[in-house]
């Protein structure tokens, strides 16, 4: 009945008493799937195979006694050849962001090698967490460094929860899917010092009740990335009066077309060399994200559809962080995402196909208006591309009294 090896819905409750459970126990599906892991941790332990992370694990020492160190150990490293500035790896910019602004010495990366076990990577992450004097560790927590269709980590920290004091941050990109969401409870629930650190909505009190996690947090963006990103930019002028950037889900094209509909002219994924008109299509060879950004800035006005793929739920998309980055102006759906980090003076929000066209033609229609709000959107973006992520991660752990990364928390 459980498969719990690979991405996805692990638990398939089918059928009428299967709905009827759903019904009554909206959580009935993570509940088994939380239990169908347990059990196979249990089958995990007992034949050795994780016997040395286990060893390991009992050799570390507490965290409060030395300075504060991170240890970021990155979905995609220099295996995969994105392990650098100006390619939009979130935790290689949180690796250089904390460098650059606190010390390089607060800070190093952890590599898991493509043949690898989990058992052999994770001996080493514990001998280095040891080694490193390390108080925190931060990764991609919805899947396996390298291979994100395994997840291991809760063997991981099941062996090393007990014996170190240090913190796990725990990144996602997507935990409105209720088994990414699940893979966050599980690592909570073993232990408090796991904190969910989430670009895309709030997950305060969803893990375990009552307790304050990170986000939605703004993707962190390095000077060296910045400074990338200026270069390719300079000297583009907006020709594009209103673009749409992204993948094409199914919802996403049923929106254009009724702005189309309307008689609105939008420019989709101009940055592109072809004419993918699908979610498929779309995801497949993207422009670099140099070239990504180039076309925002080559526009006026960017409009960002917030819903998640995943469901009728409002996401922090990074395209917004993009968008104030490139120097464009917003025009989002969202009606609680965007504002709790710009001013609603700056940016424009709509609720309805005929609505959009409205504001864009209003915001259009004014240049010096909507040249200065864009100013103003970007300055802000640098700041907490800047401040941000590491800042808000701070607030959290002093408010949960857990270890310290020795820097200023970010308040707003």
């Amino acid at each position: 009945m459980f498969d719990v090896t690979t991405q996805g819905d692990p638990v398939a409750i089918r059928g009428k008493v299967g709905r009827l459970l759903h019904r009554l126990v909206p959580d009935a599906d993570q509940r088994a799937y939380a239990r169908a892991r347990a059990k196979d941790r249990r089958v995990r332990a007992g034949s050795g195979e994780f016997g040395q992370v286990a060893r390991g694990a009992r050799q570390l020492s507490g965290a409060g006694d030395r300075p504060p160190h991170v240890v970021v150990v990155p979905s995609e490293g220099p295996a995969q050849g994105t392990w650098m500035p100006g390619v939009r790896n979130l935790y290689f910019e949180a690796y250089a962001t904390l460098g650059e602004n606190a010390g390089g010495e607060r800070v190093s990366a952890f590599f898991a090698e493509p043949d690898e076990s989990p058992a052999q990577w994770q001996t080493r992450l514990v001998d280095y967490l040891r080694d490193s004097r390390a108080t925190h560790l931060l990764t991609h927590v919805e899947g396996d460094p390298g291979n994100l269709e395994s997840w291991t980590w809760d063997t991981f920290w099941q062996e090393v929860g007990p014996h170190w004091d240090g913190v796990f941050l725990g990144g996602m990109f997507d935990s409105s899917y209720r088994f990414t969401e699940a893979k966050a409870q599980i690592m909570a629930r073993m232990s408090p010092n796991f904190v969910l650190v989430d670009i895309c909505i709030p997950m305060d009190g969803a893990l375990v009740r009552g307790r304050r996690e990170v986000g939605p947090v703004n993707m962190p963006m390095s000077q060296a990335s910045l400074s990338l990103l200026d270069e390719r930019v300079a000297g583009i002028s907006p020709i594009y009066d209103l673009s749409f950037f992204g993948v094409l889900y199914d919802y996403r094209v049923e929106l254009l077309g009724r702005l189309r509909a309307e008689g609105l002219n939008v420019a989709v994924n101009p940055h592109r060399p072809d004419a993918a008109a699908d979610g498929t299509a779309t995801r497949a060879n993207q422009p670099s994200w140099l070239d990504y950004m180039a076309g925002i800035a080559a526009s006026r006005t960017t409009v960002n559809f917030s819903q998640s793929n995943a469901g009728p739920f409002e996401q922090l998309k990074t395209r917004v962080m993009e968008v104030g980055l490139a120097g464009a102006y917003l025009v989002t759906d969202d009606h609680d995402r965007t504002s709790r980090y710009w001013s609603s003076t700056d940016f424009s929000e709509f609720t309805s196909p005929t609505e959009l066209v409205t504001v864009a033609q209003s915001v259009l229609s004014d240049e010096s208006a909507r040249s200065a709000a864009a100013v103003r959107f970007a300055e802000r973006a640098r700041v907490l591309a800047r401040d941000q992520f590491w800042g808000s991660i701070e607030a959290t752990v002093r408010a949960r009294e857990l270890p310290s990364l020795g820097i200023e928390p970010f308040t707003g």
